[in-house]
C-alpha cells in the first residue's frame, strides 16, 4: 500500500479532518502525496468565514461548539499543540486552544403567549472535565447510563428547591438572569419525590448490571413508569402557578418522558436508537405520556430550531428523527465536559480552519485552490467487479478557476488582522493570472471557457475522498448515482433544507438596547423567520472598527429557509429581516422598538444611511447554494445514509456530516467523525469494497 496518492475534494471540516488523520506520524511511509482541492480561495465550508469591511468577521451561519464534541475538540487540541504558537507564532493573539474557545453557561429560549414574546435563561453548572480527552470520542453513550444521569438531575431538580438547596444542575429562571427556582415548585418536597427518586434510582443501578437482552423485564419496567409517572403528576398539580414553575416541569417532564420512552421501548440494553427513527421525536414523546405543553414547549421547539428541523424549510412541517433526538438531548445533557456550550474568540475561519490548514501545510498536505469539482467518472473495469464492489473512480474532472501568477509558486490564502490569520472576503488577485471574482465559491458562477483538469485513477491518484455536500452530489456524481441505487435513494431521502442569516451591529450596548440578561446568551425557540439569536458582542474587540464611534454590540440571527428562486434570496433574507426587525425584535431588544417599528437609527453604518438602508452596512446571507444547505435529519431517513468506508467503489471514501458516521446530525461533530472513518478506511485498505447497496437496502 505504500505509495499511494489520496486526492481529498473538497475543504471543509469533514475533508480537512480526513487529511489530518491521513498524514498523522510518519505518514509518507504509507503515501507519497495528500492533496485537497478546494473551490474558490476558502477553506471551511459551512464552517467559512472572512474579513470584510472594517475587519469585520462574516460568518456563513451562527456556530458554537458543544461540550460533547469530543472528536472536534481532540483534532483542535492537537492541531493547536502542534502548531505551538506560543513558540512560531508569539505575536499571535490566540494561541493555544483555550485562548480560543471559552466555555458558556446559559442557554436562552423564547416562550409566546398568543400575544407577545418573552425569554427566559436556562444555566446550566460547569464541570471539572475537557472536551477532546484521548479516546473519548470512541466510547459510546450507552443508553442505560443515560437512564441514571437522568433520573440524578431529576433528583437534582428535587434536591435544588428543598429550603437548603444542594446546588441542581439547571436552573430555569421567569427573567432573563437566572436564578434557582423558588419557593412555588418546593410543594415537591411534600410530595415525597425524593422516596420515589430513591427507589427508582436503586432499580435502574441493579439493572445496570443485569441487562444484557432487548429490555428489561417487565416487572422492572411497569415499576418505573409507574414511579416516574407519580411522580410527573405530583409535580404538575405544584407547579401550575408560576411561568418558572411551569416551565421547570416541562423540562422535568421531558426528562421523564425520555427516561420512561427509554425503559418501555427497550432501548437500555444497548445503543439502538435507530430503533425508534421512522418516529418523528414529538410524536415518540406523545407515545410516552409526555403533554402537549411539553411537546410544545421553547425547550422542545429549541431543539427544533437549533437543528434547522423544518421540511422543507415549511416551520408548520418539523420533523426530527426520533432515535437522534433523543440522543442529541442526552448528549447535550447528560455528556458535556466542562460547559454544554464553548463559544469562539473570533471567527470560525479564524479559530478552526486557519491554524488546521497551517498545521497541515506544515506537514507536507499539498493545497489546489481554485478548482471547482465537476465531474466523477467510473472506469470501465468490470474485469475487477465482484458481490463487493461495483466498480471504481476512472477520473476526476476539476475547473481550473484561476492559476497562480507567474512567479508564484502556490496561493497563500490567508492575510493578518491583528496578528491573526485570518481568510480575506474576496482572492488575493496580486497573487493569481487573473480575478476569478467573488462568486468563485457559488455552484451558479460561470466557468464558460476556462479550462478543465482531469486526474486519471492510477496516474494521478490512487485514492479519492468525495468531501463536498450533500446538495452537490447529485451535480458532481451522476454516474455513481446510475450505477448505484443505494446512491439515489440517499440523494432522495437525505434532505438539506437552506438557511438565512443575518450579523448586525448596534451603536449602543446591549443594555442600552434593553436587553436585561446577561451578556453572551444564545437564544433559541424565538420568532418565526430568525428563530435563533446570539449575543456576540465579545468580538468586536477582534474586529478593526473605529476607537471612538464604532459598534457597542453585536447580534447573530440564523434559521431554515424555504427553496426559492436563488437570484432574488437575497433580497428575501432583508425583507425578512426587515419585517423581523420592526415586528419581533421588541422582544429582545425592547429600548430599540415602538408603535412605529424599529429604530433603524439603532443599527450602526459609517454612512448614516436611513430606515432599512441601514441593513447596507450589515452581513446578511442565503444560504441555499448546494453546497451551504444544511443537512436534516428527518425520521427514517437515517438508513440511507452511506457509510464513509462502505461506498460501493473501491477507490473511494466520502467524508461529511451527510455519512453513517454514527451521529447523523448536520453538525461539525458529525463532520469531524466522518472523517477520522474515512481516514481509518484508507489507512486499512478497505474504503469502498462493500456496496452501499448492502448496507442501507
Amino acid at each position: 500500500m505504500a505509495g499511494r496518492r489520496v486526492v481529498i475534494l473538497g475543504g471543509g471540516m469533514a475533508g480537512l479532518t480526513t487529511a489530518w488523520e491521513l498524514s498523522s506520524g510518519d505518514w509518507r511511509k504509507e503515501f507519497d502525496s495528500i492533496t485537497v482541492y478546494q473551490r474558490g480561495w476558502r477553506l471551511g465550508g459551512k464552517g467559512a468565514s472572512s474579513r470584510g469591511p472594517h475587519g469585520r468577521i462574516e460568518e456563513h451561519g451562527l456556530h458554537v461548539l458543544l461540550g460533547y464534541y469530543d472528536a472536534t475538540f481532540r483534532l483542535l487540541r492537537e492541531v493547536y499543540a502542534e502548531l505551538d504558537r506560543t513558540v512560531t507564532d508569539p505575536g499571535c493573539p490566540i494561541r493555544d486552544w483555550r485562548e480560543a474557545f471559552s466555555p458558556s453557561d446559559d442557554v436562552g429560549l423564547a416562550d409566546h403567549d398568543g400575544t407577545t414574546w418573552s425569554h427566559f435563561v436556562t444555566q446550566f453548572s460547569r464541570n471539572g472535565d475537557l472536551p477532546g480527552e484521548p479516546g473519548a470520542e470512541d466510547r459510546p453513550l450507552e443508553p442505560l447510563g443515560v437512564a441514571l444521569r437522568a433520573l440524578r438531575l431529576l433528583a437534582d431538580f428535587d434536591e435544588a428547591v428543598a429550603p437548603e438547596p444542594a446546588g441542581a444542575g439547571v436552573y430555569l429562571s421567569a427573567s432573563a438572569v437566572p436564578r434557582p427556582a423558588g419557593s412555588a415548585i418546593r410543594t415537591l418536597v411534600r410530595a415525597g419525590s425524593r422516596t420515589t427518586m430513591a427507589g427508582l434510582l436503586v432499580l435502574l443501578d441493579r439493572a445496570a448490571g443485569v441487562v444484557t437482552g432487548p429490555g428489561l423485564g417487565a416487572p422492572v419496567v411497569d415499576a418505573v413508569t409507574a414511579g416516574l409517572q407519580r411522580w410527573r403528576d405530583d409535580l404538575r398539580a405544584a407547579v401550575q402557578d408560576t411561568p418558572a414553575a411551569r416551565r421547570t416541569w416541562q423540562l422535568v417532564d421531558l426528562v421523564a418522558t425520555n427516561l420512561q420512552g427509554m425503559v418501555v421501548d427497550g432501548l437500555l440494553s444497548g445503543t439502538a436508537y435507530e430503533r425508534i427513527d421512522h418516529l418523528d421525536y414529538r410524536e415518540w414523546l406523545a407515545l410516552h405520556g409526555a403533554a402537549r405543553e411539553t411537546r410544545d414547549s421553547p425547550i422542545v421547539r429549541g431543539m427544533y430550531d437549533l437543528t434547522f428541523a423544518y421540511e422543507g424549510g415549511d416551520r408548520s412541517r418539523p420533523r426530527f428523527a426520533a432515535g437522534l433526538g433523543l440522543q442529541l438531548a442526552s448528549r447535550m445533557l447528560f455528556d458535556y465536559k466542562g460547559s454544554i456550550f464553548w463559544r469562539m474568540q473570533a471567527g470560525m475561519g479564524e479559530v478552526v480552519f486557519a491554524p488546521l490548514y497551517q498545521a497541515l501545510v506544515q506537514r507536507g498536505v499539498e493545497f489546489t485552490f481554485f478548482r471547482r469539482l465537476s465531474r466523477l467518472s467510473l472506469a470501465d473495469d468490470r474485469s475487477i467487479r465482484s458481490i463487493r464492489s461495483i466498480g471504481s473512480i476512472g477520473s476526476i474532472e476539476l475547473v481550473r478557476q484561476a492559476e497562480p501568477a507567474i512567479g508564484q509558486h502556490a496561493y497563500d490564502p490567508l492575510v493578518r488582522h491583528g496578528g491573526l490569520p485570518c481568510w480575506p472576503d474576496r482572492p488575493l488577485v496580486n497573487q493569481l493570472d487573473h480575478d476569478p471574482g467573488v462568486h468563485a465559491e457559488s455552484h451558479w458562477a460561470r466557468d464558460d471557457g476556462r479550462p478543465v483538469e482531469t486526474l486519471r485513477a492510477g496516474e494521478d491518484f490512487d485514492v479519492a475522498v468525495l468531501a463536498v455536500s450533500l446538495g452537490m452530489i447529485p451535480h458532481v456524481a451522476g454516474e455513481l448515482l446510475a450505477a448505484d441505487p443505494a446512491w439515489r435513494r440517499m440523494v432522495d431521502h437525505v434532505a438539506t433544507v437552506g438557511t438565512r442569516a443575518a450579523q448586525l451591529w448596534f451603536r449602543s450596548t446591549e443594555a442600552q438596547l434593553g436587553w436585561n440578561g446577561r451578556p453572551g446568551v444564545t437564544l433559541t425557540g424565538f420568532g418565526n423567520t430568525f428563530d435563533t439569536w446570539a449575543s456576540m458582542s465579545h468580538l468586536l474587540s477582534r474586529e478593526g472598527w473605529p476607537e471612538h464611534d464604532g459598534p457597542r454590540a453585536l447580534a447573530y440571527l440564523c434559521g431554515a429557509m424555504p427553496d426559492g428562486d436563488p437570484a432574488s434570496a437575497g433580497r428575501r433574507v432583508r425583507g425578512e429581516l426587515t419585517r423581523f426587525l420592526d415586528e419581533e425584535s421588541g422582544a429582545l431588544w425592547p429600548a430599540v422598538s415602538g408603535p412605529q417599528g424599529f429604530r433603524w437609527e439603532a443599527l450602526w453604518d459609517d454612512r448614516d444611511r436611513i430606515g432599512p438602508e441601514r441593513l447596507d452596512a450589515q452581513y446578511l446571507r442565503a444560504n441555499l447554494d448546494p453546497s451551504d444547505r444544511y443537512v436534516q435529519s428527518l425520521p427514517g431517513s437515517g438508513r440511507h445514509r452511506i457509510a464513509p468506508d462502505r461506498t460501493g467503489f473501491t477507490n473511494l471514501a466520502v467524508a461529511g456530516d451527510w455519512t453513517a458516521c454514527g451521529l447523523d446530525a448536520g453538525c461539525v461533530e458529525a463532520a469531524t467523525r466522518s472523517g477520522v472513518l474515512a481516514a481509518r478506511a484508507i489507512r486499512s485498505g478497505t474504503c469502498g469494497q462493500t456496496p452501499a447497496e448492502e448496507v442501507v437496502g
